[in-house]
């Protein structure tokens, strides 16, 4: 019987304790929260618990995970965040959904693609001016586009100075002159523009009445430009026929400063031209310009392209200035890799998150190289073997967010208070929305020519918006200020993300909302969480929203592709 009392008095001792402890704790949150009791403990910072450099000194959500931030008091350590580490249950980690891979040797390919156009070989390139002055009395070469032959008649011409020189030739054959006289009288009918076959044939084809003679063509090509006309006087000098030999043409193509490491001559071009539909041709590297635009950055590599003719008259298989796209397979020396997805900001400070074990990862800077599709070369700050968080966008990064911006909750996209029609979406919402899903691929694929035939639709769309005088309300199922505005022609990418960037910003409460309707299942928004540099004006994070997978940042295109997390 004393046992028992004795267990009693202790067990009623405990729960005391305990009562007074919790009675201990809920007053310092209450005098925390309220401020209204003296004498109770004071916040030092709030703190996340999942990531724990990430602080604020008030009350806020986690810029990363969203988790709310916890007191940390005064004479409180708070958590560990000592050297970048970040700690994280079995739990976590799945709910997270983290994954890892190892560091290795592996080859950068890369698919580069270019665009440029079909010119004819400068080396053979030429203006054919007169030698002599003179009337043109007939062209024999009337129209742009002809195919000539070397020695083809390309007009007659009065000129009496190369008459003169004409009979005085024939005349010195005809009286038996085989000497220097003879000579001298050959060289001048050549510096004239005579050709050597013509000036051998003269004595036997030239009457002494004859007031015309033909002019050749000194080379074989098309005619791409006419300057003279029959009857026309020309003087020494004058240009009347511009000729281009297209047997072999030339694809001029842009290729950006970055991407020219890679390229060497002879490496094999799979290209095609939109007015050969579904052929390939390939063709190698012949020159590298070494002179860079100083406004584009960029230069043009050269491929020679044979360029058979058709024959019957039908011309030759290119045609000259077609437009062409090519792509150029590339592929570095074995080198360190890691995956693209591992890498956050690598146009800035790169940094990856190196896993410790045991559910311990750590931040790390690393320096990269080149960018294939698929991995970064690794220059420093790694070894072969260690393994790295491959999403590792979902983890963040210490020094790339601020938790001002979601002080009191704010860290939630906003949702307008009226966006579609609960059940069938309504029709004009929807296909806008599919419109911008649509220009946010095309900016993610870097193609400037794809946006601006985007653009195009998305302005026949918001006319026919406008036509129908839906510009009511957002209360009745209208549009905001900035949901149905232009897109601009864009010159370059920069220029084409910041005007997007202003219908995302007007659309997100009303693409928020339209996830939770019917037909928008695979409606899909994502955060890009350093955004800053992808154009001029742009913030520190900026949303795009597609429909499906996987995930393709309109921000950065292939420099950061998979850069971004889902909003949920």
């Amino acid at each position: 019987m004393k046992a028992m009392n004795a267990v009693l008095a202790v067990v009623l001792v405990g729960v005391g304790l305990g009562a007074g402890w919790w009675w201990r704790g809920q007053s310092a949150h209450v005098h925390a929260d309220g401020g209204a009791v003296p004498g109770a403990r004071k916040v030092r910072i709030y703190q996340s618990p999942m990531h724990p450099w990430i602080t604020s000194p008030e009350p806020g959500l986690c810029t990363i995970c969203g988790m709310k931030l916890v007191p940390v008091y005064e004479g409180e350590a708070g958590l560990d965040s000592a050297e970048g580490v970040l700690r994280l249950g079995s739990n976590s980690i799945t709910a997270v959904g983290i994954a890892s891979a190892s560091v290795g040797i592996g080859r950068v390919t890369k698919s580069l693609r270019l665009a440029g156009t079909l010119d004819d070989d400068d080396s053979r390139h030429r203006i054919l001016s007169a030698y002599v002055e003179g009337r043109i009395e007939t062209l024999a070469v009337a129209a742009e586009g002809v195919e000539i032959r070397e020695g083809t008649e390309l007009a007659t011409l009065y000129s009496p100075p190369l008459l003169g020189a004409v009979r005085e030739y024939v005349s010195l054959v005809a009286g038996g002159e085989t000497g220097p006289l003879l000579a001298a009288a050959g060289l001048r009918l050549r510096q004239m523009g005579m050709g050597e076959a013509q000036v051998k044939a003269l004595p036997a084809g030239f009457a002494a009445e004859q007031r015309l003679l033909p002019w050749l063509s000194p080379m074989s090509g098309t005619v791409v430009k006419r300057m003279v006309y029959a009857g026309q006087w020309v003087k020494e000098g004058d240009p009347m026929f511009e000729v281009a030999d297209f047997g072999t043409m030339w694809f001029k193509g842009d290729v950006y400063e970055r991407d020219l490491p890679w390229l060497r001559v002879g490496q094999e071009v799979v290209w095609s031209t939109p007015s050969l539909p579904g052929r390939l041709f390939t063709n190698r590297i012949a020159f590298i310009d070494p002179n860079l635009d100083m406004m584009t950055r960029s230069t043009r590599i050269r491929v020679e392209v044979p360029n058979p003719d058709l024959g019957e008259g039908r011309g030759r298989v290119f045609r000259h200035r077609l437009y062409a796209e090519a792509q150029v397979r590339l592929e570095s020396e074995p080198v360190l890799v890691v995956p693209r997805s591992a890498v956050l900001n690598p146009g800035g400070v790169a940094r990856v998150w190196v896993e410790l074990g045991a559910g311990s990862y750590q931040e790390r800077t690393i320096r990269v190289g080149r960018v294939g599709d698929a991995v970064w070369e690794v220059v420093d700050g790694l070894d072969a073997g260690e393994r790295v968080v491959l999403n590792a966008g979902v983890l963040g990064g210490s020094s790339e967010f601020s938790v001002s911006s979601f002080k009191g909750g704010g860290g939630e996209l906003p949702v307008a208070s009226s966006q579609l029609p609960v059940g069938k979406p309504d029709a004009a919402h929807g296909r806008l929305i599919r419109l911008l899903a649509g220009v946010a691929a095309e900016l993610a694929k870097d193609d400037l020519a794809g946006f601006n035939r985007a653009r195009v639709e998305w302005g026949k769309a918001v006319a026919e918006v406008r036509g129908k005088g839906t510009n009511a309300p957002p209360d009745v199922g209208g549009y905001r200020e900035g949901m149905l505005v232009e897109l601009p022609e864009a010159r370059d990418l920069a220029v084409a993300r910041k005007a997007f960037h202003g219908l995302v910003e007007a659309w997100t409460p009303v693409v928020m909302g339209a996830r939770k309707q019917e037909g928008f299942g695979e409606l899909k928004v994502y955060r890009c969480p350093m955004t800053a540099k992808a154009f001029p004006g742009a913030p520190a994070k900026a949303v795009w929203w597609q429909f499906g997978g996987p995930l393709r940042n309109p921000w950065f295109g292939a420099e950061m592709l998979d850069c971004g997390t889902e909003v949920r």
